[in-house]
């Protein structure tokens, strides 16, 4: 075994997955749940959590920082109005609401509650 083992009960290994860590395991699972993301697994204050292919580890540290960062994740989606709306209906606070931005993806953007920013996009036709 050379350490590229999966994870209990994951078969496909051969990517990255980002790990989210906050100081509230139940306040991460409520937000991403809202934007449906699916509970694959739960053990105590570690889950994962997957949607339209991607799928996130959230941790729980009490020491975490929930400021900003300088990062985001950009998740790319087929229909971005219906999954705004979703977030919206399920009262998920939106920082930026969908926008065609000019190269070429439409996208919004929330903020989870450990500071890290959501970027919900899908392709369009770049703006000239």
């Amino acid at each position: 075994m050379t350490g590229d083992a999966p994870a209990h009960g994951m078969t496909d290994h051969a990517h990255g997955v980002v790990e989210v860590v906050g100081p509230d395991i139940e306040a991460s699972l409520a937000f991403y749940t809202a934007l449906g993301f699916e509970l694959a697994r739960r053990s105590g204050n570690f889950a994962i959590v997957h949607r339209d292919g991607l799928r996130l580890f959230l941790a729980e540290d009490v020491h975490a920082t929930t400021q900003p960062r300088w990062t985001n994740l950009r998740v790319m989606t087929n229909d971005i109005d219906a999954l705004h709306e979703q977030a919206r209906a399920r009262g998920v606070a939106i920082l930026h609401a969908p926008q065609d931005r000019p190269f070429g993806l439409r996208e919004f953007v929330v903020r989870d509650p450990n500071g890290l920013d959501l970027r919900f996009c899908q392709p369009v036709e770049p703006m000239p």
